[in-house]
């Protein structure tokens, strides 16, 4: 197939919903998913192979970088092949860090599938079962990558046997959480499998995956990735083997399009009568059909003022569009469509159904804001809420009592970003308390 441009391509595939997948990495704080995020990136031609890993693309906010953690839900749009065929694979790096799991949460709003990573030394942590949980409230199908598996070879020096075994435990912890977390009818049907493919192994920062079925198909064995890794030919491997093909195919394979997820998701997202115009339209996909669309992130932009981030379940998004807040009751103009690359935003006049989509100009929406048509509104969907409560609450006051009212619209614009955040004011002392995770 000849090279097209990226986003040439992207805008081609948006239109086919049953090749597109909405995917979310999630993970304990460190296993490694942004080094993750950024080889698939890399491998669907979006970064430099050679920085992959090292850029932290998906990491683009000065505090992530300096911290060296990821603090913010990034968005990106790629193209994957497979079987002669253009994919679209909209992934979302998600934080890892416990005081930033609201924006966990708010993603898998608009994913359909989730990369569950462990790290394989440090096995399932706490916050592994808190983004498994998160992911199944929203029926997120998972699938699990186990990552550096690198240091099970160099540094506690496993034999194969004892690798499988560290494996096994990984897969049954995350199987328990599924079967613990998942509705009824999903929890052995979402059940993550080795012999299937919906289990992979690598390294992220050394650029290498495997999965049984990829080792069947191209005759390597766990001995051979031991002697690649002991003989630091990694490099080698990562060209025989590399993480971005195992795992986007992984993706394609084992993780639901739009037009399958949306079945079983509007029913636990949307609390209107599945029988009218508009829940048969998201149920199908439509992109035809009523809109519908529901904004999971609210970020402020220099130029643009408020980007919303949003999940399009029926219907289309057009530059200069009139749409209607149901939330907030307020009709406001689309002023530009964007699909994401990181932290660039690529503007297009339209994205259809199916789809995560920048929206710039709606600055009175809030997380989990329902959007529809002034003319045809509809139900709102079901409230994105946390798992947890806040645990930290601070009184704040301005140093100039003549800044309060800015103090008050900056609360409150925080609030609407972070739904995480409560903001109330003490009737005894009159003092603004600003309530959170972390």
């Amino acid at each position: 197939m000849a090279e097209r441009d990226i986003a040439e391509r992207v805008l081609d595939v948006m239109k086919k919903p049953n090749y597109i997948r909405n995917i979310g990495t999630c993970a304990h704080i460190d296993h490694g998913k942004t080094t993750f995020s950024d080889n698939l990136l890399a491998g669907a031609g979006m970064i430099s192979e050679k920085l992959a890993g090292k850029q932290l693309f998906m990491d683009f906010d000065p505090q992530e970088q300096e911290r060296g953690i990821t603090i913010w839900s990034a968005n990106a749009s790629m193209i994957h092949e497979y079987n002669n065929e253009d994919y679209l694979i909209n992934l979302i790096d998600t934080p890892g860090h416990v005081d930033f799991g609201g924006d966990v949460t708010r993603a898998m709003r608009a994913v359909d599938g989730s990369i569950v990573l462990v790290d394989a030394v440090e096995s399932v942590m706490p916050q592994t079962e808190t983004v498994i949980r998160q992911s199944l409230r929203e029926r997120v199908k998972p699938v699990l990558f186990i990552n550096k598996v690198d240091r099970l070879i160099k540094e506690l020096k496993l034999t194969p046997e004892q690798m499988v075994e560290r494996f096994t435990k990984i897969i049954q912890d995350v199987n328990y959480l599924i079967q613990k977390y998942a509705d009824d009818e999903f929890r052995n049907k979402w059940l993550v499998n080795v012999e299937n493919g919906s289990v992979a192994f690598g390294s992220a920062l050394r650029k290498w995956g495997i999965s049984v079925p990829f080792m069947k198909k191209h005759g390597i064995t766990f001995k051979d990735i031991i002697d690649y890794t002991i003989n630091e030919k990694e490099d080698e491997l990562a060209k025989i083997s590399p993480l971005h093909k195992v795992v986007l195919d992984m993706i394609i394979t084992h993780l639901p399009s739009p037009v399958d997820a949306q079945k079983y998701r509007i029913p636990k997202i949307w609390r209107g009568d599945l029988e009218s115009d508009v829940g048969k339209d998201m149920i199908a996909v439509n992109p035809n059909g009523v809109l519908a669309a529901v904004v999971t992130k609210l970020m402020p932009d220099p130029h643009a003022g408020y980007v919303a981030t949003a999940r399009i379940f029926s219907g289309t998004l057009k530059t200069g569009d009139e749409v209607y807040l149901v939330g907030q009751k307020k009709v406001q103009r689309v002023q530009q469509v964007n699909i994401y690359k990181g932290p660039h935003r690529l503007q297009v006049d339209e994205v259809v159904a199916g789809n995560i989509v920048g929206l710039v100009g709606l600055g009175e929406a809030f997380s989990g804001e329902t959007i529809c048509k002034p003319n045809q509104i509809i139900e709102p969907f079901e409230q994105i809420t946390h798992i947890f409560e806040p645990v930290v609450t601070k009184a704040i006051e301005p140093k100039n009592p003549g800044d309060l009212a800015k103090m008050t619209a900056f609360l409150k614009k925080l609030e609407r970003e972070d739904t995480t955040i409560k903001v109330k004011i003490d009737e005894e002392t009159g003092e603004y308390l600003v309530s959170g995770l972390g």
